[in-house]
């Protein structure tokens, strides 16, 4: 079994997103059972919930509910129990390698392990309308698709 990681900011978004989408493709794809997900934040606040934009996108875009989602903080046994770590930023990547160099190897830029080489980050968007929670979750449902192309 393949144990993944999602992390961005605050656990409250991005990561809840990709968590979410992820286990729903990979569910309709019947092959749920090669893997476990998850998702953290580096700046988190342990036990807060989803975003209400990315709760509202995540319903009406997707029929995912992430109403029970609640935030944790990413941690050392998050990233030891981890074959792969996918971060919404570089900032994030670097920030997990700073702190825990031995997982280099395991730790990718969501956008870089799809195979884009520009513009690497996933924009934030945390305190936005509708729509750019809309665009950003629909952005990582295709970099979803495409990783798991790699897998």
């Amino acid at each position: 079994m393949k144990r993944i990681i999602f992390v961005c900011t605050g656990n409250t978004c991005r990561s809840p997103m990709a968590e979410a989408i992820f286990k729903d493709i990979i569910a309709e794809k019947g092959i749920q059972d090669e893997f476990e997900v998850c998702s953290a934040g580096v700046y988190a606040f342990d036990n807060d919930p989803a975003s209400y934009q990315a709760i509202e996108v995540m319903k009406n875009e997707f029929n995912i509910d992430l109403k029970p989602h609640r935030a944790k903080v990413m941690d050392g046994s998050d990233i030891e129990k981890a074959d792969l770590i996918f971060t919404m930023t570089r900032h994030h990547r670097n920030m997990i390698i700073d702190i825990y160099p031995e997982a280099s190897d395991k730790v990718y830029v969501l956008k870089e392990f799809a195979g884009l080489t520009e513009d690497l980050d996933v924009i934030d968007p945390f305190g936005q309308d509708y729509d750019v929670y809309k665009s950003c979750a629909n952005d990582i449902e295709g970099l979803l698709l495409k990783v798991l192309e790699r897998l």
